[in-house]
């Protein structure tokens, strides 16, 4: 019976030197009988054991053991190095796809190769072993796969031992059955080969200079040296990775690798290879995820894949946040710029940037004329006052110059717009009753406003993420729908994230509860949640001007003739192409409306609107600092009355956190005369040099009160500011109505040329059409920014028109950053166009940056936004 045993257990085995498949037993163990080698894998055990430990009955029987084949695969086992660089390479590949430029994949490879040599991972010179060296937030992992470290065991609480029969057959039995398999699973292990301590000792650890600058501060050099050595990890008075907050935030944020550094890595890269793709897109594709650890495991190799529930636990993916705010994307960015010592940031291209923010939002094509005037009259040059790696602020200083030319355009005080878009809307009415669908109609302002805000509405109802950006709410079910439809794409692209993460009993768990929900979801509805989300979803490809896109996609949705449909009501002005209509007579080019009046018998007449009263002074704010009082006694009155307590209270006068002023802060006669002294003897140097050319620059005269005065003496603030303001007290007669022009080209006489109209081919009374425009003037509220509270921007938000807080939140929410950030990019301009600026009749190679002034409030906030210029 033992040799049949013996033969049927054979048959499958073969020789690993000859392939021969016959063996011979010798004292247990088996030899080939063409070349004598022994199998390993193979053994004879005798098994003899005593039932209930009766001397009188004895069984004995002959079996086969195989041990266990511990596979090694620390070959497939990758660092976390290895599989960042696996992600980083699937990331890289999506925004390719997405329409990046393909010079992106050599500039994140150099960007990448950089952070690797300073965290002294690759790349790096002077390193002897050729190992990676550990950083101050590297995992156990790593120290175990490449200097062999094995880390300390959890300590578990030890059982009780339950007080039993010592005399116990079964208890006896059991220890005996152990300890026969311990001593047979002993004569496995291959004689002349290293022992067990010698082959998995370790090497010692390494660390990078900076992870041993910063370990000196919680220990020795000599003693984390000993640390380093400990390969059982049998010292326990210190821990080898210490916790988050006892690092700085510097060390604690560089050099910890998670999903964050690589979409660090592709923006860094975006930016040096001048890319369309900006941070403020990058973190939209975040958002949206189309960019998600969601799907990381789809990059790996299959060999490495298959490691997925262990990656998992030793990767700490659990733990790493997949979505971030802009704000914290851009720090990580300049922390991770100065870590690499990267060069200066590219500066996009402002025109093209400024040409799809106006697109996205619906905007005529004739306001990017205008805004590009605006950018070339002075080029900014994004210089940080606070240190060359912080990340500028591009998009938000491009969609300031917008906001700043529809204040011009069109006031925005809740008065002046409104005046504005009646007059429009009365002039298109004209337009269509003579001319039809095919005439040139006046981009109305209101009517803009409801379209934006609409479309927020209905792109909302099919993307939760524009829903979230834009603060638009929806219906729980569209949540649900949302999560259900990630699920489903999840498992389409071959199982997810969680989705490995759990135990196969999970698993089938999971299913069994889903099929259950399902069931009762199609008793009750009569559909299945998958048939649901079909019903009314919209797969959303990703794209630059999500908006435009986004919303053309709906509409084609809701025309398709084929059944498809959608479940909103979609009105007929969100037909209406804004973007369509003529913006020309706002910025006082009339020409061509008037002659096409002039053809069916109208007239026109254009009347500037002047702004509010309210606002025609500069208004400035700064939050107040609290300061503690000195530690007092205070002791309370238990016999006060009710009524006299309230008295009290209200007697007492809160004092404000925010204050607002008018700039009537001037200079002593002392200062000002040092000011005005420093300021000649720099006119003095620069005339004294041969190599500084000195242009005479043309004299404009302009017509004030019936007198001609030279555009040279008026400082920049009465340029911009027309109405009342100190010490004009009547508008300008031409003020900023060309900016996208070199004013030194414009000559004064054209200028008054372009109000009047050709009326020679009208008729001698003609119906005239009233259309009302801006005098290009704007209010103003200055202040530092940086310096508020939450509760300061709240009351700061509330003196905004309402108009122009919400042009300020859309514009922001458009681009994915705060409103208050937009805002001081918009101060930045404001503060160099109305208090910086001398002379305005130069404009050859840059403006007269004014220094000399006396207005102490004016020339201390326009010296700090000077140097975000």
């Amino acid at each position: 019976m033992e040799e049949v045993l013996e033969t049927m257990q054979l048959q499958d085995m073969q020789c690993d030197v000859c392939g021969e498949k016959t063996f011979q037993e010798r004292e247990g163990f088996y030899y080939c009988v063409e070349c004598g080698m022994q199998k390993d894998q193979i053994q004879a055990v005798d098994l003899t054991a005593e039932d209930n430990f009766n001397d009188t009955i004895k069984y004995a029987s002959r079996t086969i053991r195989r041990p266990k084949v511990v596979a090694k695969d620390d070959d497939n086992d990758p660092t976390s190095w290895e599989f960042y660089n696996y992600v980083l390479r699937g990331f890289l590949q999506e925004l390719l796809n997405m329409g990046a430029k393909p010079e992106l994949k050599l500039m994140t490879l150099q960007v990448w190769a950089a952070y690797m040599g300073r965290m002294e991972v690759a790349f790096c010179r002077g390193n002897e072993s050729g190992k990676p060296k550990l950083n101050v937030r590297a995992l156990l992992r790593d120290a175990r796969l490449i200097y062999k470290y094995k880390p300390p065991k959890a300590k578990k609480g030890k059982k009780q031992n339950q007080s039993g029969d010592p005399n116990d057959e079964r208890a006896k039995f059991r220890l005996w059955n152990r300890t026969k398999r311990n001593l047979d699973a002993s004569g496995y292990k291959k004689h002349g080969g290293p022992p067990e301590s010698e082959a998995g000792q370790s090497l010692g650890l390494q660390w990078s200079m900076h992870a041993r600058r910063s370990l000196k501060r919680h220990m020795p050099l000599k003693h984390l040296d000993k640390h380093s050595r400990d390969s059982r990890a049998s010292m326990s008075c210190h821990t080898l990775k210490p916790k988050a907050k006892e690092l700085h935030f510097f060390d604690r944020t560089v050099y910890c690798l998670n999903v964050m550094k690589l979409y660090v890595v592709l923006g860094i890269a975006l930016n040096m290879v001048e890319d369309d793709i900006q941070l403020t897109d990058l973190q939209r594709f975040i958002d949206e995820e189309h960019l998600s650890k969601r799907y990381m495991f789809n990059y790996l190799p299959e060999n490495v894949a298959a490691r997925k529930r262990l990656l998992l636990a030793d990767m700490e993916l659990r733990r790493q946040k997949d979505k971030f705010n802009y704000s914290y994307l851009r720090k990580q960015v300049s922390l991770v710029s100065r870590f690499i010592n990267m060069s200066d940031y590219q500066k996009p291209n402002l025109h093209s940037l400024a040409e799809r923010y106006i697109l996205e939002l619906g905007l005529p094509p004739r306001l990017l004329k205008y805004v590009g005037g605006i950018i070339d009259l002075y080029p900014p040059t994004f210089f940080n006052a606070v240190g060359p790696y912080v990340y500028p602020q591009f998009e938000a200083r491009t969609m300031a110059y917008i906001i700043y030319a529809m204040k011009l355009l069109f006031g925005l005080d809740d008065i002046k717009e409104q005046k504005i878009s009646e007059s429009a809307a009365k002039v298109n009415e004209k337009l269509l009753e003579v001319g039809g669908p095919e005439a040139p109609l006046l981009f109305v302002f209101t009517e803009w406003m409801e379209f934006v805000e609409i479309r927020k509405v209905i792109v909302s109802h099919y993307n939760q993420s524009f829903a979230q950006r834009f603060g638009v709410a929806t219906q729980n079910g569209r949540h649900v729908d949302d999560i259900l439809a990630k699920e489903q794409k999840e498992k389409e692209q071959g199982g997810g994230f969680y989705e490995m993460a759990c135990m196969p009993s999970l698993k089938r768990k999971h299913e069994n509860l889903t099929h259950i929900i399902e069931t009762m979801l199609k008793e009750h509805f009569g559909e299945s949640s998958q048939e649901s989300v079909e019903k009314d979803h919209i797969e959303f490809q990703p794209s630059l001007t999500p908006a435009l896109s986004y919303f053309r996609r709906i509409l084609l949705q809701a025309s398709r003739s084929d059944g498809a449909h959608v479940s909103i009501r979609i009105p007929d002005c969100m037909h209406v192409d804004h973007s369509q209509r003529n913006l020309d007579p706002f910025v006082l080019e009339t020409k061509e409306l008037s002659q096409y009046l002039a053809q069916h018998g109208l007239g026109l007449r254009v009347e500037e609107v002047a702004c509010q009263e309210d606002f025609q002074k500069v208004g400035f704010f700064r939050p107040l600092m609290h300061f503690r009082g000195e530690n007092k006694e205070f002791r309370a009155n238990c016999d006060i009355k009710t009524e006299t307590w309230l008295g009290e209270l209200k007697r007492k006068e809160k004092r404000p956190d925010l204050q607002f002023y008018q700039p009537t802060g001037k200079y002593g006669d002392r200062y000002l005369k040092r000011i005005k002294h420093g300021f000649g003897k720099r006119e003095r140097l620069e005339e004294s040099n041969p190599y500084w050319e000195i242009t005479e620059t043309p004299s404009f005269l302009i017509k004030l009160n019936d007198k001609e005065v030279p555009l040279d003496t008026l400082s920049s603030l009465q340029t911009f500011k027309e109405g009342s303001m100190d010490p004009l007290s009547v508008p300008l007669e031409q003020p900023r109505r060309h900016l996208e022009k070199k004013l030194n080209s414009v000559e004064p006489e054209k200028e008054s040329n372009e109000r009047t109209e050709d009326t020679s081919d009208e008729p001698p009374n003609p119906e005239k059409l009233l259309l009302q425009v801006s005098n290009f003037d704007c209010w103003l509220l200055h202040g530092y920014v940086k310096m508020l509270r939450h509760s300061d921007k709240r009351v700061l938000r509330q003196y905004f028109p309402c108009s122009f807080r919400w042009l300020l939140e859309t514009c922001a929410n458009t681009i994915g950053v705060d409103w208050e950030v937009l805002y001081e990019q918009l101060i930045v301009i404001e503060m160099m166009f109305h208090h910086s600026i001398v002379n305005w009749s130069n404009h050859k190679e840059v403006l007269c940056i004014q220094h000399n002034t006396q207005e102490k409030d004016i020339r201390n906030l326009a010296r700090m936004y000077k140097d975000w210029w």
